[in-house]
């Protein structure tokens, strides 16, 4: 028989009191209506001294979900590039990160619409820069 939650998490970790609270209230929360697939591997580049294989485990969902960060960095490019629709993989990519993301269109939107205002304010610096060193 396996051992419930609580006594699993106080298994694996050295701080339980300061993991408990936060695995019984915000994180039961985001996933309460989601039915599975609560973490996602991220593969990475292998470390230079043994060149063993290394991931990331990420919860999805979150406020630091790398496959959202990288859809809406995807979609804002491909709308400054004037491209109407998105190409099959970035509409799946997009139902994806939004599908059990409580107002996850919206939150998407917004991230999209960040991105667009970052790349517009880097664009007037490099100008600016530009205009800056053809006159010298």
């Amino acid at each position: 028989m396996l051992p419930d939650l609580p006594q699993l998490v106080l298994i694996g970790s050295q701080t339980p009191h300061d993991l408990l609270p936060k695995l019984f209230g915000p994180l039961r929360e985001r996933y309460a209506e989601r039915p599975g697939g609560y973490t996602r591997v991220l593969r990475v580049e292998p470390k230079k001294d043994d060149q063993a294989p290394s991931a990331i485990l990420e919860l999805v969902d979150g406020p630091k979900d790398m496959r959202f960060a990288m859809t809406a960095r995807t979609v804002a490019r491909q709308r400054s590039q004037g491209l109407d629709t998105l190409n099959e993989l970035t509409r799946l990519n997009v139902q994806k990160v939004t599908r059990f993301r409580k107002d996850g269109i919206d939150d998407l939107e917004r991230e999209i619409k960040k991105l667009e205002l970052d790349g517009r304010k880097e664009e007037k610096a490099q100008k600016a820069q530009e205009k800056k060193e053809s006159k010298q």
